[in-house]
């Protein structure tokens, strides 16, 4: 099963949403205005395959392109013919992605429209709706976080334990009469 991620470069006039439900209607509008992949597509594509080639684990080193991503990009963006690029990925555990996604696509100015969630994300750092960001906050949060540590007793990181402790020991200065 794979899940879609609606990218487009929001140079052309009345492309840049305003809201999430602009972002539904552009991206329709979009998706039937015939185009070629930009250079800025091309950028993209290009720094999402540099993501999957240099992922952090020994695990996910072993695992291709197409596991990561669910098809090379670089094959699905030569493929679209819309001036909506919808990139489909897997739909297991997919934050990693959509992260590296939103990422690449606003330094490259690009608006990216998660339409199953219905959520945008513009290339200042502006997210629709509004009511969404904390939301996308703590999912980059446990993202950076990392996987819960087997060998801990509660699940916890190393950087949340160690976190933990710190609070922990200033909490405990502060307890002082």
């Amino acid at each position: 099963m794979s899940y879609t991620l609606c990218l487009w470069d929001p140079s052309r006039p009345g492309t840049l949403p305003t809201t999430h439900r602009d972002a539904d209607t552009i991206c329709e509008r979009l998706s039937a205005v015939s185009d070629r992949p930009t250079a800025k597509m091309i950028a993209l594509v290009s720094a999402l395959v540099t993501v999957a080639e240099t992922r952090p684990t020994e695990e996910q080193a072993r695992v291709g392109l197409e596991a990561y991503w669910g098809a090379d990009p670089r094959v699905s963006l030569r493929a679209n013919e819309t001036a909506v690029f919808r990139l489909r990925i897997p739909s297991d555990d997919c934050i990693a992605q959509i992260a590296a996604v939103v990422s690449a696509g606003a330094k490259l100015g690009l608006v990216v429209y998660d339409d199953e969630n219905g959520m945008c994300f513009l290339p200042d750092g502006t997210i629709f709706p509004e009511s969404m960001r904390e939301g996308w906050a703590f999912d980059l949060e446990e993202l950076r976080a990392g996987p819960p540590d087997p060998h801990a007793p509660d699940g916890r990181t190393w950087l949340q334990r160690l976190a933990g402790e710190l609070f922990d020991a200033l909490g405990q200065g502060n307890r002082r009469s």
